[in-house]
């Protein structure tokens, strides 16, 4: 993805998405993730098979690296925590 790079004096508005902004915008393409964003970067993918929504983006649910072993969405993570 890009970096940000700051000019002297400007103060950025808001925390930068690694999207390519010159790329034509399909609106078929799919949307993923709690954001309802396009899939882009690094995504996961919930290990509920039941997940309502399947992928993330790491920015989205705080990873910086691939989880090892099974991972569940923080939605999926509060269901099986009440199927006890």
């Amino acid at each position: 993805g890009r970096k940000l790079v700051k000019k002297k004096n400007q103060i950025p508005l808001a925390k930068p998405l690694n999207v390519d902004i010159d790329m034509p915008v399909d609106p078929n393409e799919p949307t993923y993730c709690f954001c309802h964003r396009v899939s882009f970067g690094e995504m996961v993918g919930c290990d509920n098979p039941d997940c309502r929504v399947e992928w993330f983006h790491f920015e989205c649910v705080s990873l910086t690296e691939t989880p090892k072993g099974k991972w569940l969405c923080p939605e999926c993570r509060i269901l099986k925590g009440q199927q006890v």
